[in-house]
């Protein structure tokens, strides 16, 4: 749940506590930012440490197992192997437990450092950044793991982030998904019904699965980024557009810089994104099982001119095939950008979902406009 608004005489923190719980970390003055930027890493930077340990460690066993085949030959393997192999598979364990320990390593650090005072939350980060340098290039001989080549640019881009306050976003934007999901079920009741004609109509249509089973994965995904492409585009503009005329209607004179501009588009834009999103995921998976009960192999075979080629792997028992999921991927994307679509041009769709962003970015600009009070009265 996000903060509740902070009073007048609330502290500095606490405001600023409430523009990050806002998705507004870019009203926070670049001062206060840079003076705890290692105290905000710490948990990002300690969790990537111990994973990268956990890849380093990975690549080591791995090095082993090679150097393994090549002395004692492929045929011998099957004898005898268990008790030559013992390092190699307690490496394995300790790398998959690093690995799954990762998370919890990083939110237990940035527990600690939100209750520590400043002096200690900084000298936590400054370790935790070190660590994320260091550990994992001198903890195995690396081979393919984490060198400093790839640690470097990771904290480098853990700090540029924490500065940015990429991690405030995707808190918000967490929080934003588990409220968007009560609000799914009346866009599907408005959007789903007139979007299933055309959509139904494409499903049901040999065309559409004979230029699936001859696409390939990248190329697949390369119509999928399009799609998404469009999507963010076209929700960008229009959001841009309504953001600027109610602003100048609700909150005319507020001096903004570019950063903070950038984030009061940011914030309905991401909304927005993540109603197409989840949205589109629920098309994908209505698709997949009409097509499961409604396409027998027979029918996709008789429409593509291939036999029907499964997921493979342990994948291989599902009742999906390949191409059912390509097809169900591409119409999931086309519902994404029908979604986008009707929030653009649909009036009753825009008065439900998108004024109340609008709403909530005139919020966040009163709670910018308490915080330098705030820090005018301290200052």
């Amino acid at each position: 749940m996000p903060t509740p608004d902070p009073t007048p005489a609330s502290s500095c923190r606490a405001h600023e506590d409430h523009l990050r719980s806002l998705g507004l970390p870019q009203m926070i003055v670049p001062s206060t930012r840079l003076r705890e930027i290692l105290q905000r890493s710490a948990g990002a930077s300690a969790g990537l440490a111990v994973a990268a340990t956990g890849l380093a460690a990975l690549d080591r066993a791995n090095d082993m197992a090679v150097l393994l085949v090549e002395r004692v030959g492929e045929e011998a393997l099957g004898t005898g192997l268990i008790g030559a192999a013992n390092p190699i598979v307690v490496l394995l364990l300790l790398a998959l437990g690093l690995i799954a320990a990762a998370p919890l390593v990083g939110w237990l650090v940035a527990w600690l450092v939100r209750r520590a005072s400043w002096a200690t939350g900084t000298l936590l980060g400054l370790a935790s950044a070190i660590a994320l340098l260091v550990v994992a290039p001198i903890a195995f001989e690396p081979h393919d793991g984490p060198t400093l080549r790839t640690t470097a640019p990771a904290l480098a881009g853990v700090l540029v982030g924490t500065y940015l306050g990429a991690g405030s976003l995707v808190r918000w934007a967490a929080r934003r998904v588990r409220r968007e999901l009560g609000s799914t079920g009346h866009m599907v009741a408005r959007v789903l019904p007139v979007l299933m004609l055309a959509v139904l109509f494409l499903f049901f249509n040999a065309e559409i699965w004979q230029v699936m089973v001859a696409l390939s994965w990248p190329r697949t995904f390369a119509v999928l980024a399009v799609m998404g492409s469009l999507t963010v585009l076209l929700v960008a503009i229009t959001t841009r557009d309504d953001l600027q005329h109610e602003l100048a209607v609700r909150a005319p004179g507020r001096a903004l810089r570019v950063s903070e501009r950038i984030n009061i588009l940011l914030v309905p834009v991401l909304t927005t994104l993540i109603q197409a999103v989840l949205f589109g995921s629920l098309v994908f998976a209505f698709f997949l099982f009409l097509g499961w009960i409604a396409i027998p192999e027979a029918t996709e075979t008789r429409w593509t001119l291939r036999p029907t080629e499964d997921l493979g792997g342990l994948l291989s028992r599902v009742p999906v095939s390949i191409t059912l999921l390509r097809v169900s991927l591409v119409l999931a994307a086309f519902a994404a950008l029908n979604l986008a679509a009707s929030a653009a041009s649909d009036a009753a769709h825009r008065k439900r979902f998108v004024h109340p962003m609008i709403d909530e970015v005139v919020h966040g600009l009163a709670a910018r406009e308490a915080y330098l009070r705030a820090r005018r009265r301290r200052g």
